[in-house]
């Protein structure tokens, strides 16, 4: 008897694997959603062509993925009981926007108008840097005599004022040629930790520095902080979360509210380099919770209190759908426009511009110590066209180091970011024989009149090169960069300009301009493949993620100056609307 119900089980359970195995997937269970009566792009080709791919009328989702396309009649069908049905009424349907380097962590705490973090000093019109410092001086002197001891005291200096020659000079250069010393704020400040923002970089006094010295662990990025207290925009981000939000569940919901408003943008992913364990801590705790929004892909940066986390070398590590590791990275071997590294010299520009430049020394040999351990490298600000020369040299000594093939180099996928001015027409080549992936910028096309006051019209077609980059072969990808997305609304924007390179109605580099379709690929399909996620978003496809945007105007048919104007109506991410606008 035993025996004949072995024998049943054994048999039944068989049957039901052989079942299982031929039953199709969309009979398993009823779709937990389906959009139908729609124009949905699904951008599942691939390739350089000017083609989206399949056009489809209908999806439909379960535990969110996409599980079939096609036709209206085709997919209704499938419904149950419980699946919701969207009617798109016509609306065009695109994958969800993959924005390949940002730092909303920096733009939420930067979004707190009312409860700033800093206090903010501002620049009147034609105002200098002198009568800055004063500003600055007095508010930290009215800020000490209120704080308790050891309670951090926060500025936020203007972008720019003007220097002592009339000239317009931007906070950081401002900051490196020592507009307030370290020592001037310990005699004002002596007994609390002095912070002042000055745009990509920072100025500390003695409590402060000493602070930032406790908690590192492991080598220190090179120019961290001079003695002079100048710091760089590590600790804008160290300190900004890890010091002057008061706990992780405030820090958590700054990121939350961020997320969401970025997929109001049309953004469903997004990269970054990233330097605190707190940062990334918040962001865990929001995964778990379920409330993160947007999907995040982050580099840890190499010098900074973040290296040592377990998944930098892949001993264990934190990764889900929704935040996981893709490499490592570091704040950039030059510096922001102005100081941006080229292989330009006088007498071609001035001597005053050459002098502006910045190379910051012994970034080089941390790329290639990680390279050389086995890391893939991304995420990390490359500005200048020397500066990629030198991250290149650095990606080929490491890989040297570590033994590997070309094919094995090509293989980890590494990443170079910004495209500002970079790169040559030569370098190319090196980058399509290295496998690296161009993460370019187009809000850097809109600093195309500054380029060429500064370096001249024939510099103009190296600020994100982008048809250029395709043409020779070079994996090319969008990233958004800006903070101030909020005053254009959609990530739509930055698409609009890599397609007419155009700025206040003059065109840049038209020979850079690329097809709206090449475009869209750069920040869906194709920035998959920097996330290193290629296998489950970027497209519309069965099996993938139904990361997604219902759009207002039609992307592929509206005259190419409206581009920049479409928002998403709706937004999904693992089939979950996280954006809906009133009017949908």
């Amino acid at each position: 008897m035993n025996r004949l119900i072995s024998l049943v089980f054994f048999l039944s359970f068989f049957v039901g694997q052989a079942l299982a195995q031929t039953v199709p997937p969309e009979l398993v269970s009823y779709p937990d959603t389906i959009l139908h009566n729609g124009k949905i792009f699904t951008m599942d080709d691939k390739s350089s062509s000017t083609n989206p791919g399949t056009v489809v009328e209908a999806l439909a989702i379960r535990d969110g993925k996409i599980i079939s396309s096609g036709r209206n009649s085709q997919i209704v069908a499938l419904k149950g009981p419980q699946t919701r049905i969207v009617d798109l009424k016509g609306r065009t349907v695109v994958p969800g926007i993959i924005d390949t380097h940002s730092h909303l962590f920096d733009y939420a705490l930067d979004a707190q108008e009312k409860e700033s973090v800093r206090t903010r000093i501002r620049a009147n019109p034609g105002e200098t840097w002198e009568s800055i410092k004063k500003k600055a001086l007095d508010t930290i002197r009215q800020e000490a005599a209120k704080k308790k001891p050891g309670e951090w005291i926060a500025l936020e200096l203007p972008r720019e004022a003007t220097g002592s020659d009339g000239k317009r000079l931007d906070a950081v250069q401002a900051g490196r040629k020592g507009l307030i010393h370290k020592s001037e704020l310990d005699n004002i400040a002596p007994n609390n930790p002095v912070y002042l923002r000055a745009r990509t970089s920072s100025i500390l006094n003695g409590q402060a520095m000493g602070i930032i010295r406790s908690v590192w662990a492991g080598p220190m990025e090179p120019g961290l902080m001079r003695d002079d207290g100048f710091s760089s925009n590590t600790l804008n981000r160290v300190i900004g979360s890890d010091f002057l939000i008061p706990t992780l569940e405030r820090l958590a919901e700054l990121y939350k509210v961020e997320n969401h408003a970025w997929a109001s943008y049309g953004v469903t992913t997004w990269s970054s380099s990233i330097r605190s364990t707190k940062a990334l801590a918040a962001y865990q705790l929001l995964d778990k919770r379920g409330d993160i929004g947007i999907r995040f892909a982050y580099t840890p940066s190499v010098g900074t209190p973040i290296q040592g986390i377990p998944e930098m070398y892949g001993v264990t590590g934190y990764g889900t759908d929704y935040l996981w590791f893709a490499g490592a990275s570091m704040r950039g071997v030059d510096s922001s426009y102005p100081g941006i590294l080229t292989t330009i010299e006088p007498p071609e520009i001035s001597k005053e511009i050459k002098e502006r430049e910045i190379v910051n020394e012994g970034f080089t040999d941390f790329i290639e110590n990680a390279v050389a351990s086995g890391l893939r490298w991304a995420g990390t600000h490359t500005a200048g066209d020397k500066a990629l020369d030198l991250t290149l040299d650095a990606i080929e000594k490491g890989s040297a180091r570590a033994g590997l093939t070309l094919e094995q180099i090509r293989a980890k996928g590494h990443g170079i970011d910004h495209c500002t001015m970079n790169p040559r027409p030569d370098q190319m080549p090196r980058l399509k024989k290295l496998g690296i992936t161009m993460s370019c910028a187009p809000k850097y096309i809109e600093n195309s009149p500054e380029v060429m006051r500064d370096y001249g019209e024939k510099y103009i077609g190296w600020i994100a090169p982008v048809k250029s980059l395709i043409d020779a072969g070079v994996k090319t990808v969008l990233e958004i960069d800006d903070r101030d997305i909020f005053k254009v609304g959609t990530a739509f924007h930055y698409i609009g300009v890599m397609v007419d390179r155009e700025v206040e109605g003059k065109v840049y580099a038209g020979r850079e301009r690329v097809d709206r379709v090449l475009a869209l690929k750069t920040a869906t399909s194709w920035a998959a493949g920097y996330v290193h996620r290629e296998n489950a978003l970027g497209s519309l496809e069965r099996g993938k993620f139904a990361d997604l945007l219902v759009l207002n105007n039609d992307y592929f048919a509206v005259p190419e100056k409206e581009i920049r104007k479409i928002k998403p109506l709706l937004t999904m991410v693992g089939g979950k609307i996280v954006y809906q606008a009133q009017d949908f």
